[in-house]
């Protein structure tokens, strides 16, 4: 199960969503404007005990702030899935792999005042 949430950079949205974000209902969550704090992380006490947070990957490489991220809950095998390498801020995606063969999925976002993500 997934969940997807637009954060709008706030940090009571994010706490918000850490709160209901049950590890043991929601396998993944795409967020777009995740709340980051000073040093450009997603951070919470309990955060790291459920999910494995992804950045995209240039996150360290930019100066401006990564408007995606993903938490992949750390009961999938990290031989489940992988990171497909993006060259972006705004645009993730990773692999899952199982029974069911591969399915990709992809975290976008898209700034109202701009469409440079789409093309």
């Amino acid at each position: 199960k997934i969940w997807q949430q637009n954060l709008r950079k706030s940090l009571n949205a994010w706490e918000h969503m850490l709160h209901n974000l049950n590890p043991n209902v929601y396998d993944l969550a795409y967020i777009q404007e995740p709340y980051l704090n000073m040093v450009n992380l997603a951070n919470a006490s309990t955060l790291s005990q459920y999910w494995d947070v992804i950045y995209p990957s240039n996150h360290n490489a930019k100066t401006e702030r990564s408007q995606t991220i993903m938490l992949v809950n750390k009961r999938i095998s990290k031989n489940n899935w992988h990171i497909i390498p993006i060259n972006s801020l705004n645009v993730m995606a990773i692999e899952l792999t199982g029974l069911f063969s591969k399915v990709r999925i992809y975290n976008i976002y898209n700034p109202r005042e701009s469409d440079h993500t789409l093309h």
